[in-house]
């Protein structure tokens, strides 16, 4: 089926199951986003298919799409994502297998986070990653629609994808859990399975490079991947003190940022710092929204208090 202003084509029957997600995040009043992961081993095709469905889910919904919504920082995505509504949003997985387990431990976490604040948001939200199981039951399982395996046939020809209901997901993740099985052709569905363009390929005709900056792409992904594993230390002490900080606001409302300060044993300045970063406010916003049942650990708190 040829599709969107630049006339590359969608298998039809994907292009259903789509319509179907789209129109989930786009009716007046639902309060309901939608969650598609892409799935599949470095250099199979994941971003291309992903900036393919994205172009056409923006003409479907009249929103726009470009460069400057594909993200590798988890963090950014939040802020964005928290920020705005019925956006078209990518998160460009950077090979967690091969990062640190640091990193990789805290992108997964802070995923999970945004996932769980952002419904109401209207949000549709790819996800591409390099392994499924690399994720927790509840990105994997839990909130996404479908899942879409890429991979190439005979590990020669490129462009194909498998696609994966929602029904299936939990079992496919179960069955590499406990048996370390990756049953992507046992889940996958009979109908909705083909080949999807490269357009991202200079030489493919109908490539979306004139609209989609590959260079501007590359480039922020390159320095994403150098960031990573940088400071940890700050890092954790900061997610630390904002995790206090929130269950001391929760239990105590009222209180100053001096008085917070002094339990935790830092200055003033430091609060405030702490309280502009993307991990405060988006672990703020879910305690507000009590999106994640999130249980206030009390019993630590000083007596005196």
């Amino acid at each position: 089926m040829i599709v969107t202003k630049f006339k590359y084509p969608l298998e039809t029957n994907l292009v259903t199951k789509l319509n179907l997600m789209a129109d989930r995040c786009n009716q007046k009043g639902s309060k309901k986003d939608t969650v598609l992961l892409c799935e599949g081993s470095e250099g199979e095709g994941k971003t291309t298919l992903s900036i393919a469905i994205a172009y056409y889910i923006s003409e479907r919904l009249n929103r726009e799409f470009d460069v400057s919504r594909v993200f590798f920082d988890v963090d950014k995505m939040i802020e964005f994502a928290q920020s705005t509504e019925k956006q078209i949003i990518i998160w460009d997985e950077p090979a967690l297998q091969a990062l640190s387990t640091d990193w990789a431990s805290s992108a997964v976490k802070n995923l999970t986070r945004l996932l769980m604040m952002a419904r109401k948001k209207q949000h549709f939200i790819i996800i591409n990653m390099t392994k499924f199981y690399k994720f927790n039951e509840y990105v994997v399982v839990d909130r996404p629609m479908a899942l879409i395996h890429v991979y190439s046939r005979r590990n020669i020809q490129s462009g194909r994808f498998m696609y994966i209901r929602k029904k299936c997901l939990e079992p496919l993740w179960r069955d590499y859990r406990f048996r370390k099985v990756r049953s992507y052709k046992k889940y996958s569905s009979k109908t909705v399975r083909g080949t999807f363009p490269d357009i991202l390929n200079p030489k493919y005709k109908n490539n979306v490079l004139k609209v989609f900056d590959n260079a501007t792409y590359e480039k922020a992904k390159d320095a994403a991947i150098m960031e990573i594993g940088k400071d940890t230390k700050v890092d954790k002490k900061v997610e630390w003190r904002v995790e206090r900080l929130i269950k001391f606001k929760v239990k105590f409302p009222k209180m100053l940022q001096k008085e917070y300060a002094d339990i935790l044993g830092v200055s003033t300045d430091t609060i405030r710092r702490d309280m502009n970063t993307p991990y405060y406010r988006a672990l703020s916003q879910e305690a507000l929204n009590n999106t994640m049942g999130m249980e206030m650990d009390t019993k630590k708190i000083p007596a005196s208090q």
